[in-house]
């Protein structure tokens, strides 16, 4: 009897369920495994440009708040005519997001050679944005009647049009030139005189001691 009530008295509860912890789970934990979980997703336009679009309707667009619809726009703009789109596409340089403004530079880049006049003369604008992106584009084009200027923006102001002038110059093979190794001096047959004359004289001290 004994024995069966020592048994009885071992035997774990069967319907005991088992308390586990919970894990301690903060607002910081949280945060630094999701930080945009919570963030307001950006909007997004309605409509994007497209190559239906009339040349008037895609400038229009490079003024629109979004900023897809402008860099689309930018990108469409590339495939019209030069007459049509180049300052469209100057202007867009000015804008506030780098994105856009790269994308014009591209779209300007891509017309090649027959824009360095107008890059040149757009090295000297007002806008110091126009000046970085115009540095920029004289360097994908290597145009080398563009050195003298570059070298003036070179000195701008504007942060960003030196540092795309210099770029442009070291991509044209312009850029600051190492100093020349100087050769070694050579020896005059008076300082070998002197020389020799000074050892001479050491030797008859050390004799004289």
């Amino acid at each position: 009897m004994e024995e069966e009530k020592k048994m009885v008295e071992n035997k774990p509860e069967e319907n005991k369920t088992e308390e586990k912890a919970e894990p301690v789970i903060t607002r910081s934990m949280r945060e630094e495994a999701c930080p945009t979980c919570g963030a307001t997703e950006p909007s997004m336009p309605a409509v994007l440009p497209d190559m239906s679009w009339s040349i008037e309707k895609l400038i229009a667009a490079t003024k629109d708040k979004h900023m897809l619809v402008r860099s689309n726009a930018i990108m469409l703009l590339s495939k019209r005519d030069i007459s049509e789109s180049l300052e469209a596409l100057i202007e867009a340089l000015k804008d506030e997001e780098y994105l856009v403004k790269s994308n014009a530079m591209v779209a300007i880049a891509g017309y090649g050679k027959q824009v360095s006049d107008r890059m040149i003369e757009a090295l000297e604008d007002a806008d110091k944005d126009v000046r970085a992106g115009a540095a920029w584009v004289i360097g994908e084009l290597k145009e080398n009647r563009a050195v003298a200027a570059l070298e003036k923006v070179a000195k701008d102001d504007y942060p960003l049009a030196r540092i795309q002038a210099k770029a442009s110059l070291i991509a044209m093979g312009r850029g600051p030139k190492k100093p020349e190794a100087q050769p070694p001096v050579a020896q005059t047959s008076e300082d070998s005189t002197e020389e020799g004359d000074k050892e001479a004289e050491k030797s008859e001290e050390k004799k004289a001691e």
